[in-house]
């Protein structure tokens, strides 16, 4: 077993962490919206909302955490296709634009005089919403693969590693808009077991990717094995075990299957709803927090 350097640090954490919520909340609101026939739109209203303010606080991240921060904006500047640092800069530019900015402006266009121009324009709303949900995906697609081109056996040994981010990230945007929506004066009932439901779904999918990772790292045999030792038994054990299959999956998996299964009968307590996503949340970091300086350790 091979020890390595801690080359990169928390504030990476954070960055894939946001970057990859801000994007599920993009897609997970727009989709929302769609596959109800326009029911949910509050959905898609409030995950447009969030959008704005995580990838700014993200964007501010990555300028922290360049070894030259002021350089940052030559990545703004200039496109290079080869460098990973540049696409996510562009990718996560563009994100902001369309679906932190004009997505948004659409929804507040009903409240707010200044934007009545975009009022009733739906059309173009839903059009830029698609183009804002597929950059999302992209976003989150781009935290999945960034750590998985690194040579860390626990990094690039198996093609599960950007499955469980994407799926995380899925998790993460759907927690954090079912929050909003049971912190609502007005709940919309209908909205949050929809919610509930899809989360509970990709829980599931996170999980069988999780253990395919470990399965995958162990057969692979030498620094790779090892790796899967380091999260499952080694020092990074209590925060797999606890703090991401216990707390952040199994717990609010119970919670919000405890949740659906009152509302057959009564309106289940929003408390259940907000513990579930308050704990994907807490666990969706913890991923990264662990994959980012346990795969450091074996090199």
């Amino acid at each position: 077993m091979h020890e390595g350097t801690h080359y990169w640090h928390w504030l990476l954490a954070v960055y894939l962490f946001l970057g990859g919520l801000a994007g599920a909340c993009a897609y997970t609101g727009t989709f929302a919206e769609a596959f109800s026939k326009g029911r949910y739109k509050k959905v898609a209203e409030i995950g447009s909302y969030c959008v704005l303010p995580i990838i700014v606080l993200s964007l501010i991240i990555l300028v922290l955490d360049l070894a030259r921060p002021l350089q940052f904006w030559r990545f703004i500047i200039t496109f290079v296709p080869s460098s990973l640092m540049s696409q996510g800069t562009w990718l996560l530019t563009l994100f902001a634009i369309v679906g932190g900015v004009i997505v948004p402006a659409f929804f507040l266009s009903e409240k707010v005089d200044a934007l009545s121009f975009l009022k009733g324009k739906d059309g173009a709303r839903k059009v830029f919403q698609w183009i804002g949900a597929i950059l999302g995906i992209g976003v989150v697609g781009y935290t999945g693969v960034l750590l998985s081109v690194k040579a860390v056996p626990m990094w690039g040994a198996t093609p599960f590693l950007p499955a469980i981010f994407v799926a995380s990230a899925t998790s993460t945007g759907i927690a954090l808009i079912l929050l909003f929506c049971s912190l609502s004066a007005e709940k919309d009932e209908g909205a949050i077991g929809a919610l509930e439901k899809a989360d509970s779904i990709v829980i599931v999918i996170e999980l069988i990717a999780f253990a395919l990772l470990i399965f995958a790292l162990s057969g692979a045999g030498g620094l790779a094995a090892d790796a899967s030792a380091v999260i499952t038994g080694g020092e990074y054990a209590m925060m797999f075990w606890v703090g991401i299959i216990l707390i952040g999956l199994l717990a609010p998996l119970a919670l919000e299957l405890y949740g659906m299964s009152v509302a057959k009968k009564a309106h289940p307590p929003a408390g259940l709803s907000m513990l579930a996503s308050v704990l994907v949340l807490v666990g969706g970091f913890i991923v990264r927090w662990m994959f980012l300086y346990g795969g450091q350790v074996i090199r």
